[in-house]
């Protein structure tokens, strides 16, 4: 519900409004968030984006190992953030790849629970080379969502030791 200004001549709109009536919806609230679809709310979230620091999972650890199936088929579902660890909303930017069992081309995928939010594809040669972090854009995740991955790979039955960098919001 907007609400006047103290000086009872501007509406305010409330935080996160959807009603789009009046530009003064579409331009939105201060307090607007990344659940917003105001103009206020979208800078904010990109600010957000752009300018809060870069975490990791999982942190002072060693990455999450994901074995792919048979030729070219995913593998069963790996938990790489269990639920209720990250306490905001976030989005994932690198998939960083730590160990690929390997030498050949490796497809992993990223899902919110069951939903999938992203892929990518790397691959390893001889000498290691396409052990680095590869960038991922993920839609922007709730909080204490549990982040599950698959792999696949050229031969199949190969692992990819994984971990992810985000941002939170």
């Amino acid at each position: 519900m907007p609400t006047l200004t103290t000086d009872n001549k501007h509406v305010v709109p409330a935080a996160d409004s959807a009603d789009n009536a009046n530009m003064r919806d579409v331009i939105g609230n201060k307090s607007d968030t990344e659940s917003g679809n105001s103009i206020y709310a979208l800078v904010n979230t990109l600010n957000d984006h752009i300018h809060t620091e870069a975490k990791v999972y999982p942190t002072l650890a060693n990455g999450v190992e994901v074995l792919g199936g048979a030729a070219w088929t995913l593998g069963d579902f790996v938990e790489i953030v269990p639920a209720d660890t990250i306490a905001a909303p976030f989005d994932i930017h690198y998939i960083n790849i730590e160990a690929l069992s390997v030498a050949e081309v490796y497809e992993i995928v990223l899902y919110a629970v069951s939903t999938e939010i992203g892929r990518i594809r790397v691959a390893k040669d001889a000498i290691q080379a396409g052990l680095n972090s590869k960038p991922i854009t993920t839609p922007i995740i709730p909080a204490n969502t549990q982040i599950r991955a698959k792999s696949a790979s050229e031969s199949g039955a190969d692992t990819a030791t994984i971990s992810l960098s985000y941002h939170t919001y």
